[in-house]
């Protein structure tokens, strides 16, 4: 990515005040060279905006995902990998602040005009939806500015630079529409691919029209010409994007999802492209002590400024707990019941994949296990007192003998989480997770007197919270009933893992808990925002245990809003990401064990 190019055509560029509509002129409320990049001091000033145009902080991920993926009203998503780009510092804080304002008019507009329809008003096809989330933007900045015109300067930085990475495209690389895509799959060579950028462009990025070289390549398809002058007559509709209602922000989207013959699919437009490909070149900030500190002040914030409590008082797993207690209707979350796992037919092949993945476990605990490997050794004596002078000389003294006892802190203790909800069924979620299970118990069972472990599967159902034991400390391995996992119902993260919790018998100083899942809970009465934000306090919980949470996704969903640590599925390569996760973590605990 030629960041340098990048930003010398953003600074080239200049977006007409008309974009946005008619608004007044305002002196910006905020000093706009803040002169820092530093994320603790940059989220208070998101806080402090969100609270002057809302009257309270609203929840704040702090993500590494490209921004602008999709509308979420219940949320902001901040991408933190904006402020690693490879700009002035200056644009970059703009920038940022220009993605958190577009967010927050989400928060604001969209939220509230789909507050009142029904899931089923809410279903639309893929097309759809992306032509709904193309005006969306422009309708939502264009009233964000019209009530709020100091915010303008920031969503202007955002939009332009979206703009240059367009115009950067453009210019470098010609013939980029058709062909593979990365899925391997051809698409977009009947012009369609090219049509769907246009109408990208001419509603978020319409300096990009009045470069000749992209409008001969949209044109260059058989038949887009005359598709390109009917976006033209349906947009032209649009007189004032801020005083569209959210139903005719729909009906337009629809207008236009409509020159398309295929509408169950959909290709990222090429200004989205470009950002996941910048955003790919940066390394994350998973492991950034900050950004933990970020999440704490937004957490503080929420509770300090907002009205109401993020949980109120309801029945909860047990009393001592009421801390964790989770806003909203139980329902079957507060019954409990746990089951010894039947055992089935192993597969050979999934046996073969969790033999690979074992073995290169193994190598990492074998490693940890050699940097723990320390004894307490009492030395006693048969009769009478301990003489340290004959203790220590070279020749054998029959009457002291010695006792090797392992020392707590060589010991590793593991519970494993696994995901049996009805979701599990589809593709290969539940072999994969077989395989994982399978593995991970292989290269424990390989060191008892250094690893005890245990592993739990979860669902919950109209009768209440099922958790199957597949395995606990101390019993012999079963392969068997880790092949029995099944799909079914729906899932409670927050309640199953507190249960789980409580399986760490030991003393052991490391204590590590997997979750397994392919998304967030579902439970009946337990799903939602909310219910994300009680996996959240769970896992702060397992902190103050001592216990260290991985968060594996089966499926490639958002879990940065649950968990502090987490391994997005991206392919088969997960299984490389967990072990040399798993090496990383073990190293690190011996390390911080060192005499």
């Amino acid at each position: 990515m030629d960041f340098r190019r990048i930003e010398e055509i953003y600074d080239e560029q200049f977006i007409d005040r008309d974009w946005w509509g008619d608004f007044p002129a305002a002196r910006n409320l905020l000093d706009r060279d803040l002169g820092t990049t530093d994320i603790l001091k940059l989220i208070p000033v998101c806080a402090k905006i969100a609270y002057h145009i809302t009257g309270e902080i609203p929840k704040m991920v702090l993500s590494n995902r490209v921004p602008a993926l999709s509308m979420n009203p219940k949320h902001i998503a901040l991408n933190l990998k904006l402020l690693r780009f490879e700009i002035s510092d200056e644009t970059r804080v703009f920038v940022f602040f220009g993605y958190f304002v577009h967010e927050l008019a989400h928060w604001i507009y969209t939220g509230k005009d789909i507050a009142g329809l029904s899931e089923e008003e809410l279903l639309y096809t893929p097309m759809h939806y992306d032509m709904i989330h193309f005006i969306e933007n422009r309708r939502v900045e264009s009233k964000l500015v019209k009530d709020f015109p100091g915010y303008h300067y920031y969503l202007y930085a955002a939009r332009k630079l979206g703009l240059a990475m367009g115009l950067n495209v453009v210019e470098s690389r010609m013939g980029y529409y058709g062909g593979q895509s990365e899925d391997g799959l051809h698409r977009g060579g009947d012009g369609s691919e090219a049509l769907y950028d246009y109408i990208c462009t001419k509603i978020l990025y319409p300096n990009l029209l009045d470069e000749s070289n992209y409008m001969r390549e949209v044109l260059s398809f058989p038949g887009n010409d005359v598709k390109v002058r009917q976006v033209n007559a349906i947009l032209k509709g649009i007189k004032n994007y801020a005083d569209l209602t959210y139903k005719e922000v729909v009906w337009y989207a629809g207008a236009l999802a409509d020159l398309f013959h295929v509408k169950d699919v959909c290709p990222d437009n090429f200004f989205l492209q470009e950002m996941k490909k910048a955003m790919k070149g940066i390394e994350d900030f998973k492991t950034d002590k900050q950004i933990k500190m970020a999440e704490t002040v937004i957490r503080d914030l929420r509770k300090t400024l907002n009205k109401d409590t993020v949980f109120s008082p309801q029945l909860f797993v047990s009393s001592e707990r009421q801390k964790l207690e989770w806003k909203g209707s139980l329902g079957a979350c507060d019954r409990l019941v746990e089951i010894d796992a039947e055992v089935a037919e192993i597969s050979d092949d999934l046996l073969n994949r969790a033999k690979e993945l074992a073995a290169k476990i193994q190598v990492s605990l074998a490693m940890f296990s050699g940097k723990m490997d320390r004894t307490r050794v009492i030395y006693e004596q048969d009769s009478g007192e301990l003489d340290e002078d004959e203790l220590y000389q070279s020749r054998y003294n029959r009457n002291i003998f010695f006792e090797e006892v392992l020392a707590p802190y060589a010991i590793l203790e593991v519970v494993i989480l696994l995901d049996l909800s009805g979701s599990m069924c589809t593709g290969d979620k539940i072999p994969l997770q077989i395989v994982i299970s399978s593995a991970l118990a292989l290269a424990f069972n390989k060191y008892p007197n250094v690893v005890y472990y245990s592993i739990y599967g979860h669902r919950c159902g109209d009768d209440g919270i099922e958790i199957t034991r597949f395995h606990d400390r101390g019993e012999r391995l079963q392969l068997g009933k880790l092949f029995s996992q099944q799909a079914l119902n729906a899932n409670a993260d927050g309640y199953a893992m507190l249960y789980c919790f409580d399986k760490f018998k030991s003393d052991a100083k490391n204590k590590l808990f997997f979750m397994i899942s392919d998304g967030a809970p579902s439970a009946t009465g337990y799903d939602g925002e909310d219910a994300r934000e009680h996996v959240w306090v769970v896992v702060q919980e397992a902190k103050k245990r001592g216990i260290e949470v991985l968060s594996i996704g089966i499926d490639n969903f958002d879990q940065s809003d649950m968990y502090e640590e987490f391994i997005p599925y991206e392919g088969p390569e997960i299984t490389t990401r967990i072990s040399r996760w798993i090496r990383e973590k073990f190293m690190s605990m011996a390390e911080d064990n060192s005499f």
